[in-house]
């Protein structure tokens, strides 16, 4: 007996296939040892398997991401180029509008106020024109009409007695 355990102890790394066994516990011996290597194999590939899957998850993840991240960029592009057409067609607008206001633009060249500022100044202009005749014709009023237009009359009928 105390062969059979000193062979097993001499390589704890190596099989015990030498000693008194029989042929039959050989045998299974050596099933054993496969065995416990085949064991060993699946744990290694489970272990394996576990951390194939977790990459996967992850590659998952991360193209998930992307697909998130196009379709961010799809949307934003879509917004932008709706918000340039809305912009395009609000200035068509305008430009029409401003057309009609102004007239045609053959017609600009020969206008003489061809700018806000300068149309402002002879409405100014016009304006304080306007209150001269206002205050004059408030000034000149039926009565003081008759009275001016008989002053004139008088005035011209002694100069041309004194003449």
């Amino acid at each position: 007996m105390r062969g059979s355990q000193d062979a097993g102890a001499k390589g704890a790394g190596s099989v015990v296939t030498a000693g008194p066994w029989t042929a039959r516990d050989s045998y299974i011996a050596e099933t054993a040892v496969t065995l416990d290597r085949l064991s060993a194999k699946i744990e290694r590939l489970e272990r394996r398997e576990e951390a194939l899957k977790a990459q996967v998850a992850e590659l998952q993840e991360h193209a998930q991401q992307l697909t998130r991240f196009q379709a961010l960029a799809e949307s934003l592009r879509n917004s932008r180029d709706y918000k340039l057409e809305e912009i395009s067609r609000l200035v068509k607008d305008l430009r029409a509008r401003l057309e009609v206001v102004e007239g045609p633009r053959a017609e600009f060249a020969g206008l003489t106020f061809k700018n806000l500022v300068a149309v402002e100044r002879k409405l100014m202009e016009l304006a304080t024109v306007q209150s001269r005749h206002a205050d004059l014709a408030g000034r000149l009023q039926p009565g003081s009409l008759a009275i001016g237009f008989l002053a004139a009359i008088v005035v011209t009928s002694f100069t041309g007695l004194i003449s």
